[in-house]
């Protein structure tokens, strides 16, 4: 077994029933587009809802619906003042997530392309 399938194979027996279910619940919450489009709005800073809005082009029903669940997950956090509600990142691996997404993607098509040049020379 090479070293990269040894470390996956690691990976993988500690990945418990428990840990599945977490690391799905979370790969759900990431799978909505709207929801990324709103973590992009506040990564850098945060913001209230309807600066969220307006950068998102959502309606603040349903940016507050989405709020909520990233809340009650964890990966944003809410502070209230006055009247209004800003909400920033809190956790910040979720972008680490995306980007191995993006690579895996990106991966998978450079791969389709090549088999698919070779097709074409065939």
């Amino acid at each position: 077994m090479s070293g990269r399938s040894s470390k996956i194979a690691k990976h993988a027996s500690e990945m418990t029933d428990e840990k599945i279910a977490q690391v799905a619940a979370r790969l759900r919450i990431l799978g909505e587009p709207m929801r990324l489009k709103i973590l992009r709005a506040i990564c850098q800073e945060e913001k209230n809802v309807q600066e969220i809005v307006q950068e998102v082009g959502a309606g603040q029903a349903n940016v507050s619906k989405h709020l909520a669940l990233m809340l009650e997950s964890g990966i944003v956090e809410r502070r209230k003042e006055g009247l209004n509600c800003y909400y920033r990142l809190e956790d910040e691996n979720v972008f680490e997530i995306c980007q191995l997404a993006v690579k895996s993607v990106e991966r998978t098509l450079s791969g389709r392309l090549r088999r698919l040049r070779v097709k074409a020379r065939a």
